[in-house]
């Protein structure tokens, strides 16, 4: 390869990654001025052979760690760096475009943990924040083990399975306008914060088996935030494609309509062939649909179309003092007809999804 075709292809490196090399007239190497600059405490190595800048936070680590364990860097490192780069600490610098604490936890990972470690094991939960920040910089930047391992754990709250998807822990927060925890044994995700980078996630793997999931957590929002997006500790914003804005604002209605008029259906008057007290039973389902159905009209009525059903059908039956026969009958019928929605979900949020587990 001729210095010229070296040239571009270092070029088209360095803008794939958003990696920057800030060059100056002077031919020689230059020295930063480090009051630019704050240096990280605990990821700042006396024989390191790198500077990393992320957002002004600066990181001399070791270009065999970052290498050995990344396709990207270990790339960048078998470019000749320009006569006239930066210099930090007698050492070569370049600028990422990377949050500071994300790439600090990037390195946490790759000089801290061993296989055996936290990072590693499933039965150790992990907050989404910090998985999505590890398996975006993972995805950036080639490290195929990490990112493999953190898409396990987003996988397993984001998942195709309806049984699977039962298993979790399921925690409902707020009134009204309601949202969602749910935790795995390997992951917490929350509805408030997480759903919007979830989505987008979601799209950067391609795996859209996960999708549905991330949708329904993203819809619990009220439009205004759908349009606007969640404002995060750092001061960014997640927000929305256009094309998944306009899925989550159709996905509400899809949910409102199953959650409260399909399951107004369910109840009317339904009672259990083996019921005693088929009268009072009939009236007691009667009430129970209008108060469903007068859900509907709320303005920011709490959605629940894919949550497991058990409890809430159970906690509404005893409230209206439905017999125990009854009250199976309507949790087999709620259970039957939810798996069919889960079934036909991709083709109702209008979704091409290949491998979607039919039930």
């Amino acid at each position: 390869m001729d210095a010229q075709s070296h040239a571009v292809g270092a070029a088209e490196l360095y803008t794939l990654v958003d990696i920057s090399i800030k060059e100056t007239p002077d031919k020689k190497a230059q020295v930063v001025n480090e009051t630019e600059i704050e240096r990280d405490e605990d990821y700042w190595f006396d024989d390191g052979s790198i500077v990393v800048i992320a957002r002004g936070t600066a990181f001399k680590v070791h270009k065999s760690v970052l290498s050995r364990n990344s396709v990207v860097f270990h790339d960048l490192s078998a470019i000749p760096q320009p006569l006239n780069s930066d210099n930090i600490d007698g050492c070569p610098s370049v600028r990422i475009s990377d949050s500071p604490a994300e790439f600090k936890t990037l390195l946490r990972a790759l000089y801290d943990a061993s296989r055996d470690s936290w990072l590693y094991q499933l039965d150790k939960r992990l907050p989404f924040s910090m998985v999505a920040g590890l398996y975006e910089l993972a995805h950036k930047y080639q490290i195929d083990h990490l990112s493999e391992q953190m898409l396990l754990r987003i996988k397993s709250c984001f998942t195709n399975d309806l049984d699977a998807w039962d298993t979790l822990e399921h925690v409902i927060t707020g009134e009204g306008q309601r949202h969602s925890t749910i935790r795995s044994p390997a992951l917490e995700v929350s509805s408030t914060t997480d759903a919007f980078r979830a989505i987008s996630l979601v799209r950067r793997s391609g795996d859209l088996t996960m999708l549905p999931v991330a949708i329904y957590l993203a819809s619990f929002h009220p439009a205004r935030v759908l349009l606007s997006g969640i404002p995060q500790s750092d001061g960014t914003i997640d927000t929305l494609s256009p094309a998944d804005l306009v899925c989550c604002l159709e996905a509400r209605v899809l949910f409102a309509r199953w959650t409260y008029t399909k399951l107004a259906w369910l109840v009317t008057g339904r009672v259990a062939p083996t019921c005693a007290t088929r009268g009072a039973c009939t009236d007691a389902l009667d009430a129970l649909s209008m108060k469903i159905e007068r859900g509907l009209s709320k303005p920011k009525g709490a959605y629940f179309a894919l949550d497991p059903f058990a409890a809430v059908v159970s906690d509404l039956a005893n409230e209206f003092h439905v017999c125990r026969e009854c009250t199976a009958a309507l949790q087999a019928r709620t259970m039957e007809d939810r798996r069919e929605m889960w079934s036909n979900l991709p083709r109702d949020l209008g979704l091409d999804i290949g491998d979607w587990k039919n039930l």
